[in-house]
């Protein structure tokens, strides 16, 4: 059964049943029936409750063998002990989806964890998905199916579906997104998740024709696989995915842990993934809910273009100029004839520059706004307008109808920005649909940045993944520690470069290596991390003399350092070619399984922490994003000596060590090339030292 068919009787139900409802109208229980009633849903409900014959005009049942069978979903609200008892009689009558509110599992600790699994096993065996537990409930306005006891009021309501991990600040974000004229069709409070997760409800919006937009509240995801493959399903119907992911300091994650079990995860690995992934993340709820507005109020640009700022304040305009540099919007360079539209439209004191100030003048002709919104969206260099107005209820009340159309009608990203409005105005604006209305001027041009940087990498074409072919690639089983020359060897047979080399025991076998100089030699061993910082590295040998002094010096200051019992040997290679050094390094995440690192070498890595990390494996178009996506990339692109590096062969080397990390990734814990390093274009790259830590 797929994701639709398993999902679709709990978020579309046509029939509910709620175990233990009350007719006490204090009591939790009570309040889901209230909520059918008040929003009028149209499917059947049955009750289950010995002690009453009919609540609100709903009959109760006196035990759920007296239900009819194949109901579509049916509402648990009593102990956490009692919850597996009722699923199993649940089970008997055939019903297809269970939503429970019942606390007390995983979030209360190990005795509340062992009754929760109890729960998940009971779903893989009967194939019933649970919303839940600990869930605040969900709803499907469309269907007027409110399965809540939260007070939810119906009403308008847009295509976006939205799913979050916490029930309170799911329904504070609900609340701040209808005084904002935004309404979800969907809501789900996933609760503990020990059937249903966060991202099986992500595919399934992303494959409602219906549903534009999908928002979440996410402390951490549960499976790698599960949140990927629901990621592909949202860039598979280009339905924008727009996340706050909290849990990204060291107290947040335990927290987000502790809430509900969730794997928080590295902070730094969520970041990069979901960069690279063109899913939208947003820092508060405010971002949030104007990103799901200009997805939701908008449509696509079909033109490239800049962003045109309209704004009765010369400061606004300023503050929106600001902001949107910093987030890396272009401003729009108009026309001529733009300009000359402009100057015949506008007041004589108006500045037909981008920012284009109104000035306070319109007061006397509101007209002269709705003109100059029109004469810039009909600009070809243009792909959004950002319009600014601050109060000025009284005399622009009546343009509000005629910016809804332009709203309507036009191919462009269109945002309002009206300050410091009078609820009477606020209410017109909401009750124009189409407008995409936010309060503040950094807000909008917040929300703005995010929808386009999501168009571009939709433009760009790199955010449907190409999955890796990993069969015929060698598997070298690998425990412990693993030296310097092993781990390169275990690298090249994977196609990564590295330098011409020779393992030696003594100093006799100097006489007949097959090295060209200069040569560089260093101490091997599996326990040594920094070897030059005890004198066991020795760079740039010129000759076989250097190479036997090297090679005794080496001994020298290994037995000064009581170290000899950890050499292995002596590796000797020919020196790389100059370029740029890079890091990459791998980790076994628990979340995200094998995970490649990448960045600069130096002050970049150990200063700035100027890295990015992938999730293993990825192809050769997801590692150049991955280098581009560095801030330190202009090196790389030539920035500093004005020649380019080799990004191509840098590129395929991260495809060939995230492929050794997968298919490695049973035996794997650590990996570190450090440096590997980047030659001119055309040359290539070489891994001139690795250090490999297989699992124990």
């Amino acid at each position: 059964m797929n994701q639709q068919q398993l999902l679709s009787p709990m978020l579309s139900p046509q029939s509910i049943a709620i175990i233990g409802a009350s007719g006490d109208v204090g009591k939790i229980s009570y309040k889901p029936i209230a909520n059918l009633k008040d929003v009028g849903y149209k499917g059947e409900v049955y009750l289950v409750n010995p002690k009453y014959e009919e609540i609100a005009g709903y009959r109760c049942y006196k035990d759920i063998e007296s239900l009819p069978q194949s109901i579509d979903l049916a509402l648990i609200s009593v102990r956490a002990s009692k919850v597996k008892n009722i699923l199993d009689q649940l089970f008997k009558q055939k019903v297809k989806s269970v939503v429970t509110f019942s606390s007390g599992f995983t979030e209360i600790g190990e005795e509340g964890a062992i009754l929760e699994r109890e729960l998940t096993k009971f779903s893989e065996q009967t194939g019933i998905p649970i919303c839940g537990p600990n869930s605040l409930g969900l709803f499907n306005f469309k269907e007027r199916a409110i399965v809540s006891f939260s007070s939810l009021k119906y009403g308008q309501y847009d295509p976006v579906a939205f799913i979050t991990q916490s029930g309170a600040l799911g329904t504070l974000t609900y609340t701040m997104a209808k005084e904002n004229g935004l309404g979800f069709q969907y809501f789900v409070s996933s609760g503990n998740e020990a059937s249903v997760d966060f991202f099986d409800y992500v595919q399934y919006f992303a494959e409602q024709e219906e549903i534009k937009v999908i928002g979440g509240y996410l402390e951490g995801a549960r499976d790698f696989d599960k949140m990927d493959a629901a990621i592909e399903a949202c860039h598979q119907s280009e339905t924008p995915l727009v996340l706050l992911k909290v849990g990204n300091s060291k107290i947040g994650a335990e927290a987000a842990s502790s809430h509900t079990a969730s794997m928080a995860g590295n902070a730094n690995i969520y970041h990069s993934y979901l960069k690279q992934s063109n899913v939208v993340r947003v820092g508060d709820e405010e971002e949030l809910i104007d990103t799901l507005s200009v997805f939701n109020k908008t449509k696509k640009p079909k033109n490239n273009g800049g962003t045109v700022i309209v704004t009765q304040s010369g400061g606004a305009g300023i503050v929106i100029a600001d902001q949107c540099e910093v987030r890396g919007i272009s401003l729009a360079e108009l026309s001529a004839h733009t300009k000359g539209k402009l100057k015949q439209t506008l007041p004589p004191f108006a500045s037909i520059k981008n920012p284009v100030d109104i000035t306070a003048q319109v007061n006397q002709n509101p007209n002269q706004v709705i003109h100059a919104v029109e004469i810039l969206l009909n600009d070809n260099l243009v792909q959004s307008v950002i319009l600014y107005l601050q109060m000025t209820d009284g005399p622009f009340l009546p343009m509000i109808p005629k910016l809804a159309q332009i709203a309507m009608e036009t191919e462009k990203i269109f945002i309002l920005c009206w300050a410091g409005i009078e609820q009477t105005t606020r209410d017109k604006i909401i009750d124009e649909s189409s407008i995409c209305w936010i309060p503040t001027p950094t807000r909008a041009a917040d929300a703005l940045a995010n929808v386009l940087e999501y168009y571009r990498a939709i433009n760009d074409s790199q955010t449907v993944k190409k999955r890796l072919t990993l069969n015929g690639h060698q598997l070298s089983p690998i425990s412990g520690k693993k030296n310097e020359w092993e781990s390169k060897q275990l690298l090249k047979k994977y196609g990564v470069d590295v330098p011409k080399a020779l393992k030696i025991n003594n100093l006799e076998e100097l006489a007949s290596i097959p090295l060209k100089f200069p040569l560089v030699m260093k101490a091997l061993s599996s326990e040594i991390a920094h070897k030059s910082d005890y004198g066991l590295v020795k760079l740039k040998i010129k000759s076989l003399e250097e190479a036997e002094q090297a090679y005794r010096e080496i001994f020298k200051n290994a037995e000064k350092s009581n170290l000899l019992h950890d050499i292995e040997g002596i590796i000797i290679e020919e020196m790389a070619p100059e370029g740029i050094e890079v890091i990459i390094g791998a980790v076994q995440d628990e979340l995200f399984g094998p995970t490649i690192m990448f960045g600069l070498g130096g002050i970049f890595i150990e200063v700035l922490k100027d890295v990015t990390f992938l999730p293993a494996p990825f192809t050769e178009r997801e590692a150049l994003k991955m280098i581009q996506s560095i801030k330190s990339f202009s090196i790389l692109d030539g920035a500093r000596t004005k020649e380019k590096y080799d990004i191509k062969e840098l590129a395929n080397a991260l495809v060939n060590i995230s492929i050794f990390c997968n298919v490695h990734k049973d035996y794997i814990e650590e990996l570190d090339i450090n440096p590997l390093i980047v030659h001119k274009e055309g040359f290539g790259v070489t891994a001139v030292d690795a250090f490999i830590v297989g699992k124990k």
